[in-house]
């Protein structure tokens, strides 16, 4: 929608009054014709014209200004209440049009029937009812409004009154203005009209200004402007208002995001502002957004809506750290249905890469023997847990490092993410995060062994000789336990769990239930 201040800045017009319903038109169309609609009427309204009901105040102002440009009063508008229902900006786009093309007057009527106009009335039938003037070229008129496109390359097809219309004419113009400015081939804009039905229904001045901005401004090279049709059917208005009023979003130049992400141009500018305080109110990193600028692409109610539903879920707050994360909002619909056949498949492993990746991905996944993590998924979890390493050192740095380490663990693959998190939210109450670090293999084993363990030697170092300590027989009789450091303690505990498996590693599954058996520990 159009923003109201901006608005205010190219019309004057405003109509004020008060309110007396809860449903602002009601009250608008009091205040014009001076009769009150029925609620028995209302309804019936509502069914032809299924959006009238739910225009606010600020809707209902920005039409009336865009019906105030061509000439047409809130009278007029109250008499063709199908006008309230349309969207603002296609219906100031068709009046637009209309205005190109010469027409004598714009009444509600034309606009309400634009595709009849363009599409099925030809230009003599046109002339005969008056809507343009006898001696007027519609080509010529068209071309006219191309101010950058020489003259000297403008060349009439002398389209027959008779047999042309609006959209046969002006559709052969863009194609024209579209060859000489970017080169596109008539195969290219062929696909461009089937992939980007408005393109059609822009008005001429609304494209060159469109394609000047992305051009001189935000420096698109053609090539990226003739890939993305998009950019050419962008509103210049709401282009305008993005990189005047928003000069960073994700913690980079508003240009490069747009050149990076150009489907941001289909949104309107005051979606934009919304969804980038959303992300800022639920603490999604500038990181977070720039792996995933199609966020912006999307209406801020379902993000918000996907977010809020997100803070419950165990998976959600498990992968919140990871730089992909907003892959599983865009994704939402696909991760739930694929979490579900995770689940009935009986497989413990899943990163974020199984849920948003492609389905030929995922097939294979769940359709093979076992479960594997995708190891960058495993990676961002443990340094981005571990705050008081991520603020000392580099990001890239400590994953290799810790990547280097995990690799010595044949196994290291095959457990799942929220063991992982179960014991780093454990360890952290306990030990620095460089111990943890140092001794990163044991995040992989259960975290009920690890706990058991843990406790048992912490009592031992504090002297303390309970009963369940020598439940796991313990043998430290010549150890100072009094001077082991965190280190030590984890790296015990390491080798309590696996003795009992000759340090095969298959100690990680002691405590998952239907996977690998305890065979060794039996002979």
């Amino acid at each position: 929608m159009f923003n109201n201040i901006l608005i205010n800045q190219y019309y004057s017009f405003k109509v004020t009054y008060k309110k007396y319903h809860s449903v602002p038109f009601l009250e608008f169309y009091k205040k014009i014709t001076g009769e009150t609609i029925s609620e028995q009427y209302f309804e019936i309204l509502k069914k032809r014209h299924p959006h009238i009901g739910h225009i606010n105040d600020d809707r209902l102002q920005c039409t009336l200004q865009i019906l105030h440009k061509f000439g047409i009063t809130p009278e007029e508008a109250c008499q063709h209440l199908h006008v309230f229902s349309m969207n603002p900006i296609t219906m100031d786009n068709y009046g637009e049009i209309l205005k190109e093309c010469g027409f004598v007057t714009i009444s509600p009527p034309h606009i309400i029937k634009y595709h009849t106009l363009a599409r099925s009335r030809t230009i003599a039938q046109l002339k005969k009812e008056g809507f343009l003037s006898q001696d007027v070229i519609l080509e010529q008129n068209v071309l006219d409004k191309l101010k950058d496109w020489p003259d000297s390359d403008k060349i009439l097809h002398n389209f027959p009154d008779s047999r042309s219309s609006i959209l046969m004419v002006r559709t052969s113009v863009l194609e024209r203005y579209l060859f000489w400015k970017l080169s596109i081939s008539t195969n290219e804009f062929q696909k461009c009209c089937k992939n980007y039905l408005p393109l059609k229904h822009k008005p001429m001045s609304d494209i060159q200004e469109a394609i000047n901005i992305a051009l001189n401004e935000i420096k698109f090279d053609i090539a990226g402007v003739r890939r993305n049709g998009f950019i050419i059917c962008a509103d210049p208005l709401h282009t305008k208002l993005l990189l005047e009023n928003i000069k960073t979003l994700a913690g980079m130049d508003i240009r490069e995001v747009i050149k990076m992400e150009p489907a941001i141009l289909k949104n309107n500018y005051n979606s934009v502002l919304q969804i980038r305080d959303i992300l800022e109110e639920y603490r999604i990193s500038h990181e977070a957004q720039r792996r995933c600028l199609k966020v912006y692409c999307m209406r801020p109610d379902t993000i918000r809506q996907r977010l809020e539903e997100f803070k419950n879920s165990k998976e959600f707050q498990i992968l919140s750290t990871n730089p992909r994360v907003l892959y599983m909002v865009i994704h939402k619909n696909k991760m739930m249905a694929r979490l579900k056949k995770i689940e009935t498949a009986n497989k413990q492993c899943y990163s974020l890469n199984h849920l948003v990746s492609s389905n030929k991905v995922f097939n294979t996944y769940i359709s093979s023997f076992g479960a594997k993590v995708c190891s960058r998924d495993i990676a961002v979890l443990i340094t981005s847990s571990l705050t008081n390493l991520s603020r000392d050192a580099k990001c890239t740095e400590l994953k290799d490092v810790l990547l280097k380490k995990l690799r010595r663990h044949k196994y290291w693959l095959h457990v799942a993410v929220n063991v992982i998190d179960e014991n780093i939210q454990f360890l952290r109450q306990k030990f620095r995060d460089e111990s943890i670090l140092d001794n990163c293999h044991i995040l992989l084993y259960p975290v009920t062994e690890v706990e058991h363990y843990i406790n048992a030697l912490l009592n031992l170092r504090e002297g303390k000789r309970r009963q369940e300590t020598f439940a796991y027989d313990l043998h430290y009789s010549n150890v100072r336990c009094a001077s082991l450091t965190d280190d030590q303690i984890l790296s015990l505990v390491l080798y309590e769990i696996e003795k009992k498996y000759h340090f095969s590693g298959d100690g990680i599954w002691t405590k998952q239930e239907g996977n690998k058996v305890d065979t060794l520990s039996s002979k």
